[in-house]
């Protein structure tokens, strides 16, 4: 797979390759990163951003062969923001995790996809083969479950949200308005893929266990809760009829629920004998009110930037 003919093709006509490797205390790993890399894209420029590292992952990488650039903002999404900025003419760039568990022999699969234009986005998936050990069982189960949380709000079918192996077009990284700080980027990267319409492919890599003496810094619960939050904010700005339309059904049933009560007990008495649930229940259906109203704007709000994002991308 490795073969010289296929290393010199990864190396585009025009523009160059880059690889860009966030790293977070990686000492023990990044040097066979890079050396990885290095030996199956001769010609790429391999970009280690060291973020606030307290080892010598910078000087490893630097005996290694890589250019070294620091991101000082703890996070992972801060680490590649930096990396996509270095490397601003790459026709394609590839990001890829520093801890040595993605196999440098796949790489070339993920950039044939981008450059022949099968994809914008290829993504090393992780959860068909991976090896005992690898996967820690609250990161499978995390990851499975916002896969289907991913199906169920957006409609869209993934076999890996989160994984840190991916290939992109320049067009993909110019045209998606990145933002995220930490591990929630990979979510972002996805679902930014969904609604710009950038086409996708996703291909199975064997997922390897870590490097002796290094520890994940994915933080199942604390990273969790980051993901969801990005999620929910981008079911609310990408998705707000619907998004919206459900909170206010959701206030609506409440009104009509303490409604109900206050109506029952008029009829049955001739007196509003619950005053503070009577005004709970009018204020419930004005949120109701408000909250189908601003979704409606949004929404339209919504569609006139897609439109703008459109003509963008065609010139």
């Amino acid at each position: 797979m490795a073969d010289g003919s296929r290393m010199q093709r990864a190396s585009p006509e025009s523009g160059y390759l880059a690889v860009i490797i966030p790293c977070h205390d990686e000492e023990r790993a990044i040097g066979k990163v890079v050396a990885d890399f290095r030996r199956q894209l001769p010609d790429a420029r391999i970009v280690v951003v060291d973020n606030a590292s307290s080892d010598g992952t910078s000087e490893r990488a630097r005996e290694a062969g890589a250019e070294v650039v620091s991101e000082s903002r703890r996070g992972k999404g801060y680490a590649l923001l930096r990396g996509f900025a270095h490397v601003p003419d790459a026709e394609c760039v590839v990001m890829v995790d520093g801890d040595d568990t993605y196999p440098a022999e796949d790489v070339q699969t993920l950039i044939d996809a981008v450059q022949s234009g099968q994809a914008d986005m290829a993504i090393g998936t992780r959860l068909q083969v991976f090896a005992q050990g690898a996967y820690p069982a609250g990161h499978n189960l995390g990851n499975r479950l916002f896969i289907l949380l991913v199906r169920v709000l957006f409609g869209v079918r993934t076999s890996d949200l989160l994984s840190g192996y991916r290939a992109f077009s320049r067009r993909f990284l110019d045209l998606s308005p990145l933002i995220a700080q930490g591990f929630e980027i990979e979510t972002e990267l996805s679902l930014q893929a969904l609604v710009g319409n950038f086409p996708v492919k996703e291909i199975p890599v064997h997922y390897r266990q870590r490097a002796s003496g290094t520890s994940s810094k994915l933080r199942t619960l604390r990273d969790g809760y980051r993901i969801l939050l990005a999620l929910l904010a981008f079911f609310r700005d990408y998705r707000p009829l619907t998004f919206f339309g459900i909170v206010a059904l959701a206030f609506a049933v409440g009104g009509l629920l303490c409604g109900a009560v206050v109506v029952s007990e008029f009829l049955r008495t001739g007196q509003i004998l619950r005053i503070p649930l009577a005004i709970l229940s009018i204020g419930l259906t004005l949120l109701a009110a408000v909250s189908a109203i601003a979704g409606v704007v949004l929404s339209s709000i919504s569609r006139r930037a897609a439109e703008l994002a459109a003509l963008i991308a065609r010139k």
